[in-house]
């Protein structure tokens, strides 16, 4: 009986303790995938950097598929407020709508690692046989159908004789991957943030007309 008490009081020290290990491997397998790409990262390099042997590391995560899938779902569970915004979107009006977009390319620049990761995992997921492929796939198709029911809900939009919904919502994304990759190349002289707010300006002038 106190055998079960103590396995009791020590099972969520244990699951703490786990948990805080998956978070430090997936914190330093995002660093190292942003850094090298898929196929440049080594599990042992993961090992080594949060201090396991590689199959203490495969203890977590039984193979390198596996850990990509974590790290894609660990970026998406760091943006999950951000993109909260966007879906929870009602009678917000399309200067707003834009403005919201606009800090979330602000926050992005906070974020170095992860845009970087990002950036060189899409290039890379660009062949079908790479194992997050079908993950950007569908991601981006995710993407296209929150912005679109978004952009859906402005009059000036629906009601533009010259603006097809679906081709505005790939331009949009397309700018801000486009700016990722320039601010990634030369930091120095590339501010996403302003570049966006120059974009949505432009466009919402052109929209509200």
């Amino acid at each position: 009986m106190i055998a079960m008490t103590n396995d009791t009081q020590k099972n969520p020290q244990k699951k703490r303790v786990r948990r805080d290990r998956r978070e430090k491997i997936l914190q330093e397998a995002t660093n190292l995938f942003g850094t090298y790409g898929f196929r440049g990262t080594t599990l042992s390099s993961v090992a080594e950097a949060v201090e396991l042997t590689e199959p203490g590391l495969l203890h977590y995560f039984p193979s390198k598929v596996h850990l990509l899938q974590g790290v894609l779902a660990y970026r998406d569970e760091q943006d999950g407020e951000k993109y909260s915004s966007l879906v929870d979107l009602e009678n917000v009006s399309l200067p707003e709508y834009f403005h919201l977009l606009e800090e979330l390319v602000a926050q992005n620049e906070e974020i170095p690692g992860l845009v970087r990761l990002f950036t060189i995992l899409v290039s890379e997921s660009i062949r079908s046989d790479h194992p997050s492929h079908e993950y950007f796939v569908e991601r981006y198709t995710r993407i296209r159908a929150v912005f679109g029911e978004n952009l859906f809900k402005s009059d000036e939009i629906k009601n533009h004789p010259d603006v097809i919904i679906d081709e505005l919502v790939i331009l949009i994304i397309a700018v801000m991957d486009g700016l990722q990759i320039q601010w990634l190349l030369d930091p120095e002289n590339v501010d996403m943030a302003k570049s966006f707010t120059l974009f949505s300006k432009i466009v919402v002038g052109y929209l509200e007309k």
